[in-house]
């Protein structure tokens, strides 16, 4: 057994499992394909405080996440503007960690450990940035969904 099929298969079983308890069969709008993935990575806790990298990604991940959770337009278009946001302030925070990475490569080029040093804690700085911003953007949507979504998406739902 490959290390995929160690991680696919109790997922597959959970997701089974809940499809039987429910007895009821849910459908997807044409054109959509969401696999149980979504709804386990978006409870694990790395990736939680993350959000799309680019405009494309998050409409993937918002339509995936509009299947999943059968959003109203009210919540597609507040989920929309809220990843729109986040991703704008991760590619700001993203030029200045790439500035920071070269100031670092630059810095051990030259034996420079003030430069390393400074260097180091600029990189921890927006590493922070970037996690607060995405933990933020991923709170405001959680907000905005109903008690039934949000019992869908909880580590309690997952464990049980």
């Amino acid at each position: 057994m490959n290390r995929r099929e160690m991680f696919t298969l109790p997922a597959v079983a959970l997701v089974a499992r809940q499809g039987i308890a429910q007895g009821a069969q849910v459908s997807q709008p044409a054109g959509l394909h969401v696999s149980h993935k979504v709804l386990l990575k978006y409870a694990r806790p790395k990736e939680i405080s993350k959000v799309p990298k680019t405009e494309a990604k998050a409409t993937k991940y918002l339509n995936s996440l509009t299947t999943l959770l059968s959003l109203t337009s009210s919540q597609q278009q507040q989920a929309t503007t809220i990843f729109a946001a986040a991703v704008t302030a991760h590619a700001g925070i993203r030029t200045n960690m790439k500035a920071a990475r070269q100031s670092l490569t630059t810095a051990i080029m030259k034996n420079d450990s003030n430069g390393i040093s400074q260097a180091s804690l600029a990189i921890g700085s927006l590493t922070a940035q970037l996690t607060a911003a995405g933990a933020n953007a991923n709170a405001t949507f959680y907000q905005i969904l109903t008690t039934d979504q949000q019992n869908k998406l909880s580590l309690k739902q997952l464990k049980s």
